[in-house]
């Protein structure tokens, strides 16, 4: 976990700067970026809000596109972009990883669009194969069809219109290499590919164009040496037919299969033409057919076709006329000698089918028919169905088999090419099934070998299917393979490659064999395993790169992992030209075996990296190829594989497996380093992270501090290490970001409040636009660790608090039913404390948390008045495996409940405890004796009876207090300090009390009120005793674990909880008739930890489930349909809409537990609060109301004194011209009660009332105006 960097005030959402990313028109039509208007809360009644839970990372859901799903778990990756917010929003996701990535732009600067390449099987929802383009305008994914297995590099040359292609693939005539020429297509290059994978393209500083991989020569695959070796089974296939005899013994047109002799025909009807067809339960491509003509009573096939379905097309073939022993063709027609035992006919073309039709179109003698027929091919396949592989009666000695364990289901898939074997297996089961694949081999030499798997679409099982280990035994001597685990999430069906090397042929004592099991790892609990085929494709040891007619060096020459192509070049390579090649032949000064992983240009010189050492032992790893040749980097390279280079200005940086230079120590080299190509020096970036980098990728960030470029690193680390006492180490999950201009870690900087977790596997700039990405993210403005604050002034933001929260590693009791789960870490409640001068913030869960004097455990204070935002802990005396549910403040003294346990002096604590805030330590005389409970002890909730400080109410699942029975619900006498029992009516658990008014208590849980079971009930507090809620609970589903209410009375209330059956989330609200109804619109799997209502700035429209400034706020793990998870969620009566999103450590998606304040809500009796217009009218009543008394009194003093006094003449002096500027700057009445009307509730007073009630005090002070005279 990132340590908090939200300490500083700045760093808040509103103040964020990635608005000023901008997004060219281009990209705003892909991703077709739309602000989302959230509500504006008013919190002013609240004071200080804070929301918990078990997140690491939110943000505010504010644009179309930010979701609040995790990282992909299962080797998935999408095209990403940024939001104007900064965050990775995906514009098409792919089944599996995205390698690589380039602009398709010509020389005239059209862009074509974005090429994409990777392992997978669709991208978009379009189904592709390993390659397609994007086009950013419209987001529109085109297949390039052409190519079978996974691409790994791209290179786009806009000088001549191509992409070169490079990866593990085979296409067109091409092996592991093949170009894309705009108006042209894929197009072999003249070399026809590499015989192994390849792994980088780039562009040297002379215009060629150099190829990086593990290869060693310009090599296709081949065919095996000895063909049509593997007969396809006919035996399980269906046969049928046309025109069949009805002769006995003559009409079983599956008699055919399988032949050793003539012994069983199939014969038609006299003088008729018919057909004999074989439908398969898998797809092949024939190389040889084998038929044996009938011989009874002279008849016999003498004229043929062989048709290829489901295309209907005629097949060419060649054969041997056993008469003149020539080669012949034919094809419509071919015709069968009626002498031969039997005659093989050979396939021109490789074509695939799943069904082959054999039409007999003339015969001899009085009619036509068959006695054999056999069909061989040249893959070499086994198939995990049994019935697919070769039939036993082929007389081969080591026949393609399986061995299959397990209860596994036959299936055929709508677009599988064969049957597949599936099984569904839980956790416990995974060890029970395997595969295990006995390949026909007849020949040794180099294979490739292919495991094949069919789509998940096809079947419906891509949200259960698993990930599987392959381990092959190839050599009679050489210990098993295993090959790295896969997933088997793939949209449409795709093959990896398990195994490249030495394969020893089948004898008595040896067979290859290669076996499938599931991982002992899987993402769910029930998960399917598919199993299908396994290929072995066979290469030449060695293959001549040409052949010179005029000169001797016509010989093979190896490349060793490196090879530069001239695009000028048309004709096959010569060994003379290459061997002219100073790159090409660079690897002849490498150890056999070389693997060349990344290949750089800067300048004129290119730098080379991989796996690989020099055979004077000069250099490893890293090497260099410039105008004086082959030359190492300082230090003689790096001591472990390099995985990755990224070119930043005059900075090469490198990650992978190192830890140092090669010749001489280098400090601060952690996987990752960068080369100064100018001074040829190694620097650390820090010092590194602390296990394998794989990718290295340009990233481009909005800090608070401005834009900066970021070096964004993904591999198999955990931690960025300390760097000296000033900078410690800091957890991250695989991903972290390096900022160049900062020589800082993202992830350590102060003040930067963005979280980034992950994989970026590749990243582009589109001209005239903005960066895109490959990779699976998960990205959230704010690292909170467990809490935030709350604000909404102008816009809603909110602010990490400064604490830094890992797991804690105890374990928590186990609990049913509870409205946390019993393995839950995080945050769960909070408190504000002001009082006596201090200001605290109080968290309670189940975590530990980095205290200022060392680690704390499930309740930390935070000081908010200390200038380091001090935080410390509660002691030792609570378990570290308790879990704080509720707490509770009266006046300075915190109560903390839950499944809490531990011992404060001589008392023992279960299920509640105090802590004094005035000496910051637990009262040890003054402990609350402990909650007993048979099943455990939990404190849901604990709360003050209003305008009393003496009774606290602890409600939860117990039986007594102490010795004192008092079950699900206990009464503390604060001052007493002692227990008192509110009576026996009540059993079961109570999760929620909410006091309606001074003696009326709402109860909510699961619960038994004089043996009724109900989960809403009263407590009259008064009385000291239960009575049913006061209206129709029979329609809610399940245990009340959540109360809001949106007026201060009873009928006006929300509740939530989970089904009884079933365990699905709901909401409901009390409605005017007295009945609950649900609220729709939660997706399945949503778990609500909490709800309430909060009040806005401006209004929403009036509904019957609130009132106009109001707004329902549910927390948990919502699952919202059409969006997908969310942490937090509004409802304003009609529609349901996104708020926070939160992540935690691991990139899942995390959970809001719930919202804490300093006050409670308070409502006005109608729910609503009048206008300020009211309220101004009001105060006027009032004041003239006064006035007129007092004028009264002086009326009446002014009578008594004339009547004393007698006549007195009036005053005659003129008034002051004009009106005085106390007049002039006078409010119109206008303005005072221009807010009459708006957010008018149901029950606002009466317009007119209030207007009479001021004006009908003006008569009356006219008058009195008068007086005087």
């Amino acid at each position: 976990m990132r340590p908090p960097s939200l300490l500083a005030p700045t760093s808040s959402l509103s103040r964020r700067l990635w608005g000023v990313l901008s997004l060219s028109a281009a990209f705003v039509s892909a991703l077709n970026v739309t602000s989302v208007p959230q509500p504006s809360f008013n919190l002013d009644g609240l004071g200080h809000v804070g929301l918990v839970g078990d997140f690491n990372a939110i943000s505010i859901y504010e644009y179309l596109g930010q979701t609040g799903s995790s990282a992909f778990s299962n080797g998935s990756e999408s095209l990403l972009s940024q939001l104007p917010n900064g965050l990775f929003t995906s514009l098409a996701s792919a089944d599996a990883a995205i390698q690589a990535l380039c602009v398709h732009q010509l020389k005239d600067g059209t862009v074509k669009g974005i090429f994409v390449g990777g392992s997978f099987t669709s991208l978009g929802n379009v189904p592709v194969n390993g390659v397609a383009l994007f086009d950013p305008r419209d987001g529109k994914v085109t297949a390039l069809d052409g190519l079978v297995g996974k691409v790994q590099a791209l290179l786009c040359d806009k000088e001549t219109n191509t992409v070169y292609v490079g990866g593990d693939f085979m296409g067109s005539n091409s092996s592991n290499a093949i170009a894309w020429v705009d108006g042209a297509g894929w197009t072999d290059l003249p070399f026809d590919g590499f015989d192994q994978p390849v792994k980088t393209i780039t562009k040297s500083p002379n215009n060629t164009i150099v190829f990086g991989g593990a290869f060693n020569n310009l090599v296709n695959a081949s065919s095996p040496r000895v063909r049509h070796a593997q007969a396809i089974n006919l035996v399980s296939a269906g046969i049928t037919d046309e025109q069949t005899t009805d002769l006995t013994d003559f009409d079983d047109p599956a008699a055919i299969v399988c032949p050793t002799g003539k012994e069983k025909q199939w014969l038609l009807r006299d003088g008729q033409r018919g057909s004999w067809s074989a439908k398969f339960k898998f797809s092949f491509k024939p190389t040889k057919l084998r038929i044996r003509n009938a011989n009874f009573e002279g008849r016999g096939t003498r004229l043929f076709r062989v048709t290829a379905l489901p295309i209907n097309g005629i097949m060419n073939l060649t054969y041997t006329d056993p008469t003149t022993n020539t080669s012949m063709h034919c094809d419509a027609w071919c015709p069968l000698s009626a002498t031969a035992e039997f005659e093989d006919f050979f396939f021109v073309n490789d074509v695939a089918m799943s069904t082959i039709r054999v039409d007999i179109l003339d015969f001899y003698g009085s009619g036509g028919g068959l006695a054999g027929i056999e069909l061989f091919q040249d893959d070499i396949y086994s198939f995990a169905s049994s019935d697919l592989n070769e039939p036993s009666c082929v007389a081969a000695p080591a026949k393609s088999n399986s061995v299959v364990t397990g209860r596994w289901i036959e299936t055929m898939g709508l677009d599988a090419d064969s049957e597949y074997l599936s099984i569904y297996l839980n956790m416990s089961q995974l060890g029970t099934a395997s595969v295990v694949f006995e390949p026909h081999i007849q020949q040794s030499g180099e294979y490739v070998v292919l495991m094949y798997t069919p789509g998940c679409r096809q079947d419906s099982s891509c949200t259960a299917r698993g990930q599987v280990n392959v381990t092959g035994t190839y050599t009679k001597t050489g210990a098993p393979q295993p090959a790295p685990p896969y997933y088997q999430t793939n949209d449409y069906a795709k093959y990896d490659t398990v195994y490249r090397g030495f394969v020893d042929a089948a004898d008595d004592t040896f067979r290859p064999r290669v076996t499938l099991t599931p991982t002992a790892s899987q993402s769910f609990p029930v998960v399917n395993i598919v199993a299908q085929k396994v290929q072995f494709v066979m290469f030449s040891n060695s293959t001549r790169i040409g052949t010179s007619e005029d000169d001797s060096d016509s010989s093979s020459l190896e490349l060793n992992g490196l090879y530069e192509f001239d695009p000028k070049q048309t004709d096959v390579p010569k060994a003379s030209d290459v061997a002219k090649s100073v790159i090409s032949t660079a690897g002849s000064r490498l150890r056999t075996g070389a693997k060349v992983r990344a290949v750089v240009a800067k300048d004129d010189t290119l730098y080379v990296a991989g796996e690989f050492s020099a055979k004077d032992d000069s250099f490893q790893h890293i090497f260099t190829i410039g105008p004086g040749g082959v030359a190492s980097v300082t230090r003689g390279g790096l001591d472990a594989p390099v995985n990755a280079l990224l070119l930043g200005g005059d900075l090469l940086y490198v990650g992978g497996q190192f830890q140092n230079t090669n010749s001489s120590p280098t400090t601060g080299l952690g996987f990752v380093a960068s080369y100064n190509t100018k001074t040829k020096e190694w620097g650390g970036l820090g010092t590194g992270v602390n296990g394998r980098v794989r990718e290295l990728v340009h990233i481009s960030l909005n800090l608070t501090r401005g834009a900066r470029d970021g070096i964004a690193l993904s591999g198999d680390f955990t931690t960025i290490k300390a760097d000296g006492a000033n900078a410690g180490a800091v957890d991250v999950e695989g991903f972290a970001v390096w900022i160049p201009s900062e020589k800082q870690w993202l992830e350590r900087m102060t003040n930067e409040s963005v979280s980034l977790g992950g994989i970026l596997s590749a990243s582009t700039n589109v001209p005239n636009s903005s960066i895109l990405y490959s990779g699976s993210m998960s990205s959230q403005t704010d690292a909170a660790p467990g809490a935030v604050s709350l604000r909404s002034k102008d816009d809603l933001d909110v602010q990490a608090l400064p604490i830094q929260l890992v797991n804690n590693q105890e374990g928590t009791a186990n609990r049913k039913r509870a409205v946390v789960p019993s393995d839950f870490t995080g945050v769960v409640t909070g408190a504000f404390y002001l009082g006596n001068g201090k200001n605290y913030t109080i968290l309670g869960g189940h975590f530990s948390a980095q205290g200022n004097g060392g680690t704390v455990n499930n309740v930390v204070l935070i000081d908010n008045k200390s200038s380091n935002n001090s935080v410390i802990g509660i002691g030792n005396s609570l378990d570290a495996s308790s879990l704080v549910l509720s707490m509770l403040l009266v006046d300075q003294l915190l109560f903390i409940g839950g499944s809490i346990t531990g011992k404060v002096g001589d008392n023992d604590i279960n299920g509640i405890a105090t802590w004094d805030m005035s000496t910051m330590s637990f009262a040890s005389k003054d402990q609350p004796v402990g909650l007993q409970g048979a099943n455990g002890v939990e404190v849901h909730a604990i709360t003050r009876r209003p305008s009393n400080v003496r009774e606290i109410y602890v409600a939860g699942k117990f039986d007594q207090a102490g010795s004192l029975p008092c079950p699900a619900l206990c009464i503390f006498d604060n001052t007493a300090q002692q227990w008192e029992t509110p009576g026996l009516d009540v059993s079961g658990q109570i999760n929620v009390l909410y006091w309606v008014d001074v003696n009326t208590l709402l109860v909510g849980g699961d619960m038994s009120i004089n043996n009724t079971a109900t989960y809403l009930a009263i407590y009259d507090a008064k009385a000291s005793g239960w009575r049913a809620f006061e209206g129709d609970i029979t329609n809610i589903p399940g245990p009340v674990t959540s109360i809001a209410v949106n007026a201060d009375t009873i009928d006006s209330i929300f509740i939530s909880g989970t089904s009884a059956n079933g365990g699905a989330a709901y909401v409901m609200k009390l409605k005017s008739d007295g009945k609950f109804q649900a609220l729709a619109g939660l997706g399945n799997s949503t778990v609500i930890r909490s709800i309430q209502v909060l009040e806005l700035q401006n209004g929403n429209d009036s509904n019957d489930f609130l009132d106009d400034d109001q707004v329902l706020l549910v927390m948990g793990s919502l699952n919202l349909p059409n969006f997908g998870n969310a942490s937090a969620a509004t409802f304003d009566g009609t529609n349901w809409k996104p708020l926070f999103l939160t992540t935690t450590a691991d990139n899942q998606p995390g959970t809001i537990v719930s919202l804490f304040s300093q006050r409670q809500q308070k409502f006005s009796p109608g729910g609503k609060k009048l206008a300020k217009g009211f309220v101004i009218l009001i105060s006027l009543a009032i004041a003239l109301g006064l006035v007129f008394l007092l004028v009264c009194l002086g009326v009446l003093a002014s009578y008594i004194r004339r009547r004393n006094e007698g006549y007195v003449p009036m005053p005659t002096t003129p008034s002051p011209g004009g009106q005085s500027p106390d007049i002039q700057e006078r409010l119109p009445p206008s303005h005072l009660f221009s807010s009459i009307g708006q957010n008018l509730g149901r029950n606002g007073p009466p317009v007119m009332l209030l207007v009479l009630l001021l004006f009908g005090w003006i008569p009356l002070a006219i008058p009195v105006g008068g007086a005087g005279h």
